[in-house]
């Protein structure tokens, strides 16, 4: 029952502390367990072997103008000097607005024992635009929806901490420092935490939580607690909701989820998740979000044995 008791725990935890969410400006995606490093640039190079992921994410189906957002990253080891190198990039829109990031990544790992201490940075450009043709105004060419840096490519840094052991990881980041006021955005603070548990020689568990927190805002989690068969396919639970309510509920843009993925090879990997704002809305496509993931772990022949799981 041990492993029952560590995916359990951080969720009690939770439920302690006394906050209130207000809103999230970045795109989080229900995947994130998956693909670290679009939090977390130490996250690059963690691995034995390049990894590239591209991730698509669908919200609020058959709602108008509802949230699309597209991401990718590539990252790859020199284990001479173990140096992480990475690229990764985000794609966001809702209603009128769209943003587009793009940022190298680059972590150095400092080896401890069994384990890994990287510390990573972040540095890119980020371009906003907004659509004024969506928007129809009493009065032509309102400068309320007129933005002096749209179109522009503005520089960005950011920083990330990760530690990572063969079946756990912890990691702390701020992917973007330099606030943009005009078109409000902020710099966000993300604390990741996951492993691998052994249940039995078929079964393990992959617990994982993400919190999340600006200003202006409290904090948020997402919490999911994935069951893994042979290393073949997995599926579990999502939540996401505040430290304060612990429950989800569409109050405050919390939900449900189910995420289930498969591994094809060792080097193809697939995963979906659909996420809803409450239960009673768990089958209906009108309130769904729909997330897909595809992961390519580009592992040689030659390594007959990996120091961590590829489920990270």
């Amino acid at each position: 029952m041990k492993w029952v008791i560590y995916c359990f725990i951080p969720f009690l935890i939770l439920l302690c502390y006394p906050f209130l969410l207000k809103g999230q400006q970045e795109v989080t995606f229900s995947q994130y367990m998956f693909n670290h490093q679009s939090l977390n640039p130490a996250y690059s190079g963690s691995k034995d072997y390049t990894q590239f992921a591209i991730l698509h994410r669908t919200q609020w189906i058959n709602f108008p103008g509802g949230p699309e957002s597209q991401a990718f990253t590539f990252n790859h080891k020199m284990t001479s000097k173990n140096i992480g190198f990475g690229l990764s990039g985000v794609n966001d829109k809702i209603g009128p607005m769209s943003g587009v990031r793009v940022a190298i990544d680059l972590a150095y790992h400092l080896s401890i024992n069994d384990a890994y201490l990287a510390i990573g940075i972040k540095t890119g450009m980020t371009n906003f635009n907004f659509d004024q043709n969506i928007i129809q105004t009493t009065q032509a060419n309102d400068q309320a929806f007129t933005f002096d840096e749209e179109g522009k490519f503005l520089p960005n840094i950011g920083f990330g901490v990760y530690y990572h052991r063969p079946r756990w990881y912890a990691g702390f980041s701020v992917p973007w420092f330099i606030e943009n006021e005009s078109f409000n955005i902020q710099k966000h603070y993300y604390v990741i935490l996951g492993g691998l548990l052994k249940i039995s020689n078929s079964f393990d568990a992959k617990p994982s939580l993400l919190v999340k927190h600006t200003k202006g805002s409290a904090f948020a989690f997402d919490l999911s607690a994935l069951l893994l068969y042979k290393n073949l396919f997995w599926i579990g639970p999502q939540i996401r909701s505040t430290l304060e309510k612990g429950v989800p509920s569409n109050e405050f843009g919390g939900g449900f989820g189910v995420i289930a993925g498969v591994n094809f090879n060792k080097n193809i990997s697939i995963g979906y998740s659909y996420n809803t704002s409450s239960l009673r809305n768990l089958i209906s496509t009108n309130h769904a979000t729909h997330e897909i993931m595809l992961r390519f772990d580009l592992i040689p022949t030659f390594k007959n044995m990996l120091r961590s799981p590829r489920i990270f």
